[in-house]
């Protein structure tokens, strides 16, 4: 279609040239000219539309090929430096347009405005990161600039919830399933935590890296790493919430003080930490449950135990069966800080 719509134009042109060319050979021959003139340029018009509408598509395809090699932030920057001079030096050559004899002027004219779009280009292309940045614009655009809404079930992931190692166990259960969100500022994070010189912190770091790798294959579960800056934050919980807000997810988290913050701007969070918490067995008074004794307690004569999830029991009078497995009857709880706390005492049957 672009090479017909030339090739149109062309032949208009050509047409025209050729009429005009044939009033000008004179009146006795004025009316069989002109017919003459306007089919000869009519036919070389046809022909030279065709090739030059198909080598104008050739070099907006080598165009087009060199803006897809470029980086849109520097495409952007480039082309308001190359405006943004090219104007200045459009003003700065007027005096040369006017001043010079005859059309002596024109060509420096050109050639001042065409050294100002260059010069331009070239400036602000090099330096287009930092020229965004101090213009609040980030080189990293929003892979999904709309908000993804009620409707689809996507959670940003937290730093904290990648290294802690629960969250694999979670999606294979079916409790988080959808997208996983993972901004771009996150993973760098992860990387510092990953090359620490701290042997458990590198660790921990690595560990949240796999997991993010066995993620990707886990069905029901996709991945999405967000190229998004925030760059009018610095902190990263900062950046996380306010990157939630922007696209009405959820944040996937760990971090008790993150989520109390989040939440006060109106942020829905998933907790791994409530989660598994609230899915520990419930343990009445009366119960009796068994368990190995472990250590010694902070009281005289008391010792301490764990059940399967973890959750610790103080037992009274059990602190010379440290080391043994017997039957303990549930006597109480009590809230903590890092969890739910159990007391017991040595089962008449388990002794």
């Amino acid at each position: 279609m672009f090479v017909e719509i030339v090739r149109l134009f062309i032949v208009f042109l050509a047409t025209a040239a050729g009429y005009t060319l044939g009033q000008g050979a004179g009146p006795a021959v004025s009316d069989n000219g002109t017919i003459i003139g306007a089919t000869l340029g009519a036919c070389v018009g046809y022909v030279a539309g065709g090739v030059l509408g198909r080598l104008l598509r050739q070099a907006m395809g080598l165009v087009e090929d060199r803006v897809d090699e470029l980086h849109p932030g520097r495409l952007l920057a480039g082309a308001f430096g190359a405006a943004f001079l090219g104007g200045l030096a459009a003003l700065a050559g007027v005096p040369f347009a006017v001043l010079l004899p005859g059309f002596w002027g024109w060509p420096v004219f050109g050639l001042v405005v065409w050294s100002g779009v260059y010069l331009g280009w070239r400036l602000t292309s090099r330096k287009y990161e930092e020229l965004l940045g101090l213009a609040g614009l980030s080189t990293r655009p929003l892979v999904r600039a709309s908000p993804y809404g009620p409707e689809v079930q996507a959670h940003l992931v937290d730093t904290s919830a990648v290294i802690d190692g629960r969250l694999l166990a979670v999606a294979r259960a079916g409790f988080v399933t959808g997208s996983l969100l993972v901004p771009r500022f996150v993973l760098d994070e992860l990387q510092c935590i990953a090359d620490a010189q701290e042997p458990t912190r590198r660790r921990r770091g690595r560990r949240g890296l796999d997991l993010l790798d066995a993620l990707r294959n886990q069905s029901g579960v996709e991945v999405h790493v967000l190229d998004d800056e925030v760059v009018e934050h610095e902190e990263v919980d900062a950046k996380l919430v306010a990157l939630a807000r922007r696209l009405k997810v959820d944040l996937l988290t760990v971090d008790e003080a993150l989520q109390r913050v989040a939440e006060l701007q109106g942020v829905r969070c998933l907790s791994l930490h409530r989660l598994s918490d609230g899915m520990r067995p419930v343990h009445v008074a009366g119960e009796v449950v068994r368990l190995p004794i472990t250590r010694p307690g902070k009281e005289p004569g008391q010792g301490v135990g764990f059940l399967d999830d973890g959750t610790m029991v103080v037992v009274g009078d059990a602190e010379d069966l440290v080391g043994k497995e017997v039957d303990v009857r549930i006597t109480g709880n009590v809230r903590t800080a890092v969890g739910n706390m159990l007391f017991a005492s040595v089962s008449q049957a388990g002794t």
